[in-house]
């Protein structure tokens, strides 16, 4: 695209407006809420733990149900590594695949929306994903 030097480059499409700072001043501004916002509270060590659902002796094995829909997927769809380490998740999985909110509740596997979770290693993750992208039954 060739630009005319006299244009104004703040009201050529796409730019950006912003002004120079030095540190302490971006500093300050990064460190300082905007007005109107309040901080939040810190929660108090274990706040999401005694929130969270006591384990279960059935969270640490595959329930049938879950082999059962295991070997209704094709081979290379089936997620070993999911199921040897987070029985849990495999299992939630299975019970979500053959209702409609099966696509969000894998979105929901793959997306931090509290923030500080470690999320799936690599391997599990791309299971989770291929699921995600994968055609359902109800699709």
């Amino acid at each position: 695209m060739n630009r005319n030097p006299n244009d104004d480059p703040a009201k050529l499409d796409g730019l950006i407006e912003f002004e120079l700072t030095g540190i302490e001043e971006a500093r300050m501004a990064h460190e300082t809420l905007p007005e109107g916002v309040e901080r939040l509270p810190e929660l108090a060590p274990g706040y999401w733990e005694e929130r969270r659902r006591k384990p279960c002796p059935t969270d640490r094995a595959l329930a049938g149900t879950t082999i059962d829909w295991l070997l209704t997927l094709p081979a290379n769809l089936r997620p070993t590594q999911l199921c040897e380490s987070y029985p849990r998740a495999a299992n939630a999985i299975a019970a979500a695949w053959y209702r409609p909110e099966r696509v969000a509740m894998l979105d929901d596997l793959l997306t931090d929306r509290r923030g500080k979770r470690r999320g799936f290693p690599v391997r599990v993750r791309v299971e989770i994903e291929a699921l995600r992208n994968a055609k359902g039954p109800s699709d």
